[in-house]
């Protein structure tokens, strides 16, 4: 694959391009008009991007929307001398794909690009799927023949190349955790755990200690030292389900957590590591662009790769389907060989808006086969 590294410090693009040369094809530019020059007649599938080019502090930022005017597919990862926070999330805004801080690190660099390298090959074409469900474990599956559907059971396909964090969004019901269990799958950290947590069904004086843990004497009653879910959750994934509702200095925690991988329990001094994939939910809607509940850092982080599902109102050619998936599970369950939907239950299902979703779905359904009961 051909690495374009723009950077105008000759002594660091050289270190750069000596420790890349042997997985990329390596180019180089050490200004704005070389980059542009460069990148028209190679096109080359990602770029290192020096913020600092021309000696104008800022001026990489000015590059990216002509790189992604020319190819939507290009992977840019950013480099910052600046030391505050504002810049590289302002890239990634912008459209870039990570940033990194210098003095650059070159195994950093390598992760980040290796990364950017998953993502390209992910977003080739993967034919043959249009099967109308998704196993997600032993005992479930994700059903949908939409396009929408088929659209998502085959991102999380090309997912299962691409060791990249996913941010799920869609309303309430729609099967984020099915969504998130199936990425799981599919993986190849399949046979590992797979560990969900709801950031706001536990009070934000609990959810630290659950996900980081804590030692011994940290707080009144920690009699023990005791694993928290990151670490539980070690070569497997953590699913993070309403992660809008994480406090902000929980934020800032995981964010350090997300960029190299480490932590320190409560009440602990000596760091920690953990072999984590982070799966977060969220059914805030425009999440990212208006919402202030979340960091934009952490939001850049957590989406490196970002699917919606859509709410059942718009998947009408699912609602029968779904339905009689639905029937199937309560006619054993419940042990009424005869129950059906008949052609009158079908057409108010589908005259129905379903603001609840899937959920509401399967609930009246179970509630409609309990009534079938003894009769």
């Amino acid at each position: 694959m051909k690495l374009l590294l723009v950077e105008d410090n000759d002594g660091l693009r050289e270190q750069m391009k000596w420790a890349l040369n042997d997985e990329y094809e390596v180019l180089e530019a050490d200004s704005s008009s070389t980059c542009l020059d460069i990148f028209h007649s190679d096109a080359p599938g990602i770029v290192c991007l020096d913020l600092g080019l021309d000696n104008i502090p800022e001026k990489g930022l000015e590059l990216i929307d002509p790189l992604l005017t020319f190819d939507r597919q290009v992977k840019i990862i950013v480099i910052t001398a600046h030391t505050g926070d504002e810049l590289g999330p302002q890239a990634i805004a912008k459209g870039a794909f990570d940033y990194l801080r210098k003095p650059v690190d070159i195994d950093e660099l390598k992760v980040l690009l290796n990364r950017a390298r998953r993502h390209i090959e992910m977003g080739r074409p993967d034919p043959g799927v249009s099967a109308d469900a998704m196993e997600t474990g032993p005992d479930f599956e994700m059903i949908g023949e939409c396009a929408a559907m088929k659209s998502i059971f085959e991102t999380i396909k090309k997912l299962s190349r691409a060791e990249v964090n996913v941010l799920i969004t869609g309303e309430s019901g729609t099967g984020k955790e099915l969504c998130a269990r199936a990425i799981h799958f599919h993986s190849a950290r399949n046979g590992q755990p797979f560990v969900p947590i709801n950031c706001g069904a536990i009070p934000e004086t609990l959810l630290e200690s659950e996900l980081f843990g804590y030692v011994k004497g940290a707080f009144t009653g920690a009699n023990t030292d005791k694993k928290g879910l990151i670490e539980s959750a070690n070569n497997g994934s953590l699913f993070l389900d309403e992660i809008a509702d994480m406090p902000k200095h929980l934020q800032v925690k995981l964010l350090r957590f997300l960029e190299d991988q480490s932590f320190q329990r409560l009440g602990d001094t000596n760091p920690h590591n953990s072999d984590v994939r982070i799966i977060a939910a969220t059914n805030k809607k425009d999440f990212g662009d208006n919402d202030e509940s979340m960091r934009s850092d952490l939001y850049y982080r957590l989406s490196e790769f970002e699917i919606h599902l859509p709410p059942l109102r718009e998947r009408e050619q699912d609602i029968i389907l779904l339905a009689r998936r639905a029937i199937e599970k309560y006619r054993s369950k419940f042990n009424l060989p005869k129950l059906k939907l008949s052609k009158r239950a079908e057409k108010m299902l589908l005259n129905y808006g379903w603001p609840g979703n899937i959920r509401e779905l399967d609930n009246k359904l179970s509630r409609a086969a309990i009534t079938c009961l003894n009769q």
